[in-house]
């Protein structure tokens, strides 16, 4: 477990689960609206957990110490907005390059779980989409690109169905930045909570009662963040060093908490 303090990776304190180690990598949980590393694409002025970590390696703090990092890396790009595994590497020696690499060569795989509101409720196929990938000249998103986009597939599994929403799962060799949700949303799978990419918006209480109540203020969501989390990273045998392996990242206790609401089908 990794500590931050109030203020430094956020406003609240955090402790963040180291759940895989090997080969000169560290794998965390991350926690969506945490930023892993410098990018800019993030928010002005947001602490990154590779620049907070390596204060506290600088400042000589025990636990940060323990990890064996000296300047801490992404190993691939994660999206600020979700939550799910981080992979991190060591800037100082040749283990970031070796993982980096490993990633390119599409040895690894991806497998990220999603809260959709679909366009058509009937669709439950299992299907691919190979659209490529850009970055906005301009703003902070990506875009659909026959001209400057790069080579991205993403294959999509349906998992279970809540009604008007739908639970899927989305596989990927290389999880170019915010290449699910931008695949997802041209597949008619808005994600909710990713009003950027499907204008789908955070599910309020009201809508899973079965007697809807004026409630008095504002309603909070039942789960602010975007609906999608990096469940898993399957790791074969012999790449970078390693035995076979799975790097799982359990789902936030708030979307668990509104999957179980949807399964109870109290609309």
């Amino acid at each position: 477990m990794i500590s931050f303090p109030p203020k430094t990776l956020a406003a609240e304190a955090r402790k963040l689960p180291v759940i895989f180690r090997g080969n000169g990598v560290v794998a965390v949980a991350k926690p969506a609206g945490t930023a892993l590393d410098a990018h800019p694409w993030n928010p002005a002025g947001a602490a990154t957990l590779c620049g907070c970590l390596r204060e506290q390696i600088e400042g000589g703090k025990p636990a940060a110490l323990a990890l064996g990092l000296a300047r801490p890396a992404s190993v691939f790009p994660a999206d600020t907005e979700i939550s799910g595994v981080a992979l991190l590497a060591d800037r100082e020696n040749a283990a970031l390059e070796v993982w980096r690499n490993a990633v390119g060569s599409d040895v690894f795989r991806f497998r990220f779980v999603f809260l959709a509101k679909p366009e058509d409720v009937s669709l439950r196929d299992e299907f691919r989409c190979a659209l490529p990938v850009a970055a906005h000249f301009t703003e902070p998103r990506a875009l659909v690109s026959h001209k400057t986009g790069r080579k991205s597939e993403t294959r999509f599994s349906f998992l279970e169905d809540f009604g008007k929403y739908q639970f899927w799962s989305a596989e990927t060799t290389f999880p170019r930045l915010h290449q699910v949700r931008l695949h997802a949303s041209e597949c008619g799978l808005p994600i909710v909570g990713d009003e950027l990419y499907g204008g789908i918006p955070a599910i309020l209480n009201s809508e899973l009662k079965r007697k809807k109540r004026l409630n008095k203020g504002e309603e909070k969501p039942l789960y602010l963040p975007i609906c999608l989390h990096l469940a898993r990273v399957d790791i074969p045998e012999g790449a970078c060093g390693v035995p076979a392996a799975n790097i799982e990242a359990p789902l936030p206790d708030g979307f668990s908490a509104l999957l179980k609401k949807l399964r109870l089908g109290v609309f």
